[in-house]
């Protein structure tokens, strides 16, 4: 089995971080991988890093309209069985690069679309691919009111982690040493992601929190914008609350345990998420979490792990002071969200999932998850 994975984005969100975990696991399983990145980008450098061969794209001037015969290139030469294109503005893209390479190919390779954000576009050109992946039954309700033939054809596979170890005695003991916010103390909560995830509405959140739990510190971590990073700033200021939140912008990879290890609770004021990476891993660190009823990580915390919310920064605020004083629900929740990813939402899992998808496709199989 030979994987080209397209995406031309920017930086590195969780959609990127899938693909890397995805590409090691499948690496493992001898499948020879290739991706295809937007040249000179932050995800051309994790790529580069981890040691995966690129195929890097030009997507500004002149060499954007190049980035069609250099792709096509590629997949005349290395002849990968699919090409599987996981960004929405790259499905013109790959559909163009997979459509001039055909000819002189002694069999088509099959084309493949992935859709980790809900946007829910119509897109007609996803009627020529062979195949179609959501990371959530959200995603894919999104897409199929505007492609009716998905809700056929799509198929769902949620995220996995590679799951690291957390001591649950030490995570579980709320005067536990914090090892990434080292000057802090019980009660911290945070909100993992890049700035466009709605963190504002958090500050609403923290008015209705703080007169109970005046020393709660809420960590938010991501990076985004210089107009963003200043509006949530403003908007924290603004409220007098600049006592209660750490803004750490973007960390390093290798931090996210700490992160998940320090915190208490894990919020989410983001309505329209595709699935969350940081949920699982959140669950995964023994950390439960908190979000609005919306978005595809309900799927998830249908399970348990945590609490979902109906209503407003006020109802939010609520449930994340319930589970702030009760130490025993946070343990029941905390232990119930490590078995949900154990069980659910592991790397592995993940990967056999893909990897059979894509074995189906090439053979011309109809896909069906194995229990």
């Amino acid at each position: 089995m030979n994987i080209t994975f397209l995406t031309t984005a920017w930086g590195v969100s969780g959609a990127e971080e899938h693909l890397l975990d995805l590409a090691k696991f499948l690496k493992e399983q001898k499948v020879a991988l290739t991706f295809a990145v937007r040249q000179g980008s932050l995800f051309e450098k994790r790529v580069s890093s981890e040691g995966f061969p690129f195929v890097p794209l030009e997507r500004k001037g002149p060499g954007l309209l190049l980035s069609p015969i250099t792709l096509a290139r590629h997949l005349i030469h290395d002849a990968p069985d699919v090409l599987s294109v996981n960004r929405e503005h790259d499905i013109l893209l790959g559909y163009l690069a997979s459509k001039m390479a055909s000819p002189f190919r002694k069999r088509r390779g099959k084309l493949v679309a992935v859709f980790h954000t809900p946007t829910g576009r119509k897109i007609p050109l996803l009627k020529k691919f062979d195949g179609v992946v959501c990371t959530s039954e959200y995603t894919k309700n999104a897409f199929s009111r505007h492609n009716p033939e998905l809700e056929e054809t799509a198929r769902v596979i949620h995220y996995g982690i590679d799951l690291w170890h957390t001591d649950k005695d030490e995570k579980l003991n709320a005067e536990r040493k914090r090892r990434f916010f080292q000057n802090a103390s019980f009660p911290l909560i945070g909100m993992i992601g890049e700035l466009w995830k709605n963190q504002e509405e958090l500050v609403d959140v923290a008015k209705h929190l703080v007169p109970n739990f005046p020393n709660l510190k809420i960590a938010i971590v991501g990076g985004g914008w210089k107009e963003q990073v200043e509006s949530l700033k403003r908007k924290i200021d603004e409220a007098g609350l600049t006592g209660n939140f750490i803004l750490t912008g973007r960390v390093p990879r290798g931090k996210i345990p700490d992160i998940f290890f320090d915190l208490d609770l894990s919020v989410s004021t983001h309505r329209n998420e595709g699935f969350g990476i940081v949920h699982i891993e959140s669950l995964a660190s023994y950390t439960p979490v908190v979000a609005y009823r919306a978005g595809g990580y309900v799927e998830m915390l249908s399970r348990g792990g945590g609490i979902l919310v109906d209503g407003g920064p006020e109802e939010l605020a609520r449930a994340i002071a319930r589970l702030l004083s009760n130490h025993d629900e946070r343990k029941r929740l905390a232990l119930e969200g490590r078995k949900i990813v154990e069980e659910y939402y592991t790397i592995e899992r993940m990967g056999r999932d893909h990897l059979s998808f894509y074995e189906s496709i090439v053979a011309g199989r109809t896909w069906k998850r194995e229990s």
